[in-house]
């Protein structure tokens, strides 16, 4: 009898091995907490991937002004998107990135509601790849200067009065949902302090230099000189005790 269940015992040690050891690959396992990847483990797991579908999830302007390598544009606002989507293979692997990650997290989201098997997303989106120097396409459009420079941005926050420059994006919902509150603000401390907004889409090269790497982003400035910076929405105390 002790024979007989030292040897089951074994048998399923054995089996368990042998089914851990089939089940490994080389990809992340999408069904666990590992699907959001940094940008240079994203395009390590890229380049390792055969077949691999790599969706910028940006829209097309965004799009045309550089992306990644092979990348396929599949506008996630577009209200074609579900229906574009619902028309691709489940059992293929898919990497999707967009500017920051909110918009990719939700496409990546629906995907694997619908029976996508392997979606992975890019942490911090196109401004994080950037920041880390990864390579993107040409730009098919003649490039574009910044508007603001950086000797501008060194004029604007070389003030002695208080300035936080607000770094926003269009299509940001938070960065929409602050500018009523943001505008009341600019109002309230006019001539105490200044509220200026950037646009990140089109200061790309600024946005770069600065390393802004997520939006909405605070910079606070006095006399020139950096006092602080903060990420995310603010509510009215925030900014009043900002600006104090």
């Amino acid at each position: 009898m002790i024979r007989f269940f030292t040897t089951l015992l074994i048998w399923v040690c054995c089996f368990s091995c042998q089914s851990q050891n089939t089940n490994n690959s080389s990809l992340p396992s999408a069904n666990q907490q590992d699907f959001k990847l940094a940008p240079t483990a994203f395009q390590k797991t890229i380049n390792s991937t055969k077949d691999a579908v790599v969706l910028d999830v940006r829209t097309p302007d965004e799009f045309n002004s550089g992306a990644l390598v092979n990348a396929m544009n599949v506008d996630f606002r577009d209200k074609y998107f579900e229906t574009r989507v619902k028309d691709m293979d489940v059992n293929k692997v898919y990497f999707v990135y967009c500017l920051s990650g909110g918009r990719s997290g939700n496409a990546a989201e629906f995907m694997r509601k619908i029976g996508f098997k392997n979606v992975y997303e890019m942490a911090g989106g196109m401004l994080a790849w950037n920041k880390a120097d990864l390579p993107v396409t040409q730009s098919l459009n003649t490039p574009i200067k910044d508007k603001i420079s950086a000797d501008d941005y060194k004029a604007m926050t070389s003030s002695e009065k208080v300035v936080l420059i607000d770094f926003y994006a269009p299509w940001c919902g938070p960065c929409r949902q602050m500018l009523p509150l943001i505008e009341e603000i600019s109002k309230e401390y006019e001539g105490k302090a200044k509220i200026i907004r950037i646009n990140i889409d089109e200061n790309k090269i600024l946005t770069k230099q600065l390393r802004i790497d997520e939006i909405p982003f605070f910079k606070l400035y006095k006399n020139g000189e950096e006092k602080g910076n903060f990420i995310g929405q603010l509510d009215r105390a925030s900014f009043v005790r900002i600006l104090q």
